[in-house]
């Protein structure tokens, strides 16, 4: 235990992000998300992270807490050394959805995040922003959630054919429980 569970309301979105060209627009996102209509709570390492506390103890509390990740793609955050694929690659084995934030135009989608269709930012901080609420807004009606459902089923099938032998059980398990989810989220669409 963290500590964290008094300090961050839920639900919240974990920022993923390269501090080397990506800071100051993060530190932008995050006061526009907060500031709604409606307000998105999110967890960024600049403001989050508690003095005294393990820091990769802290990013793995959020990554396995947060609704998702908002990734924000700048030259350095798709580098092949960068942070952030730390980050994702944690994500995706927590089954969390990814969006993916383009901020740079030649930064070029991850391998292993592909087919995930992008938020633009590029043509716009404001409307790359009402693209993101409207998104996030989306992801929470019935649909949405089923959208949800339905890539973790096809991220943990991308896992379970590369992870070790240990780790088959648990994406097994997985995936049995998110084909549960799926059905009865299916029926609650069929019956509104």
């Amino acid at each position: 235990m963290l500590g964290k569970e008094i300090i961050m309301a839920e639900p919240f979105y974990f920022i993923c992000y390269s501090r080397a060209d990506g800071e100051n627009v993060v530190l932008t996102l995050a006061d526009q998300l907060a500031a709604g209509p409606p307000s998105i709570n999110v967890w960024l390492d600049r403001r989050n992270l508690q003095p005294g506390i393990d820091y990769d103890d802290q990013i793995v509390w959020a990554l396995q807490r947060c609704t998702g990740v908002l990734f924000v793609m700048t030259r350095d955050s798709v580098s092949p050394n960068s942070e952030c694929k730390r980050e994702w690659t944690r994500a995706l084995k927590y089954n969390k959805p990814i969006m993916p934030l383009l901020f740079h135009k030649d930064a070029e989608m991850p391998f292993r995040l592909e087919p995930r269709q992008y938020v633009d930012f590029t043509y716009g901080f404001d409307s790359g922003l009402a693209r993101l609420r409207e998104h996030i807004r989306w992801r929470a009606t019935p649909e949405g959630v089923l959208h949800t459902l339905k890539e973790r089923l096809d991220d943990a099938h991308r896992e379970l054919i590369r992870s070790e032998e240990a780790d088959k059980l648990r994406i097994e398990e997985d995936i049995v429980e998110l084909k549960h989810q799926i059905t009865e989220q299916q029926q609650r669409i069929g019956n509104t």
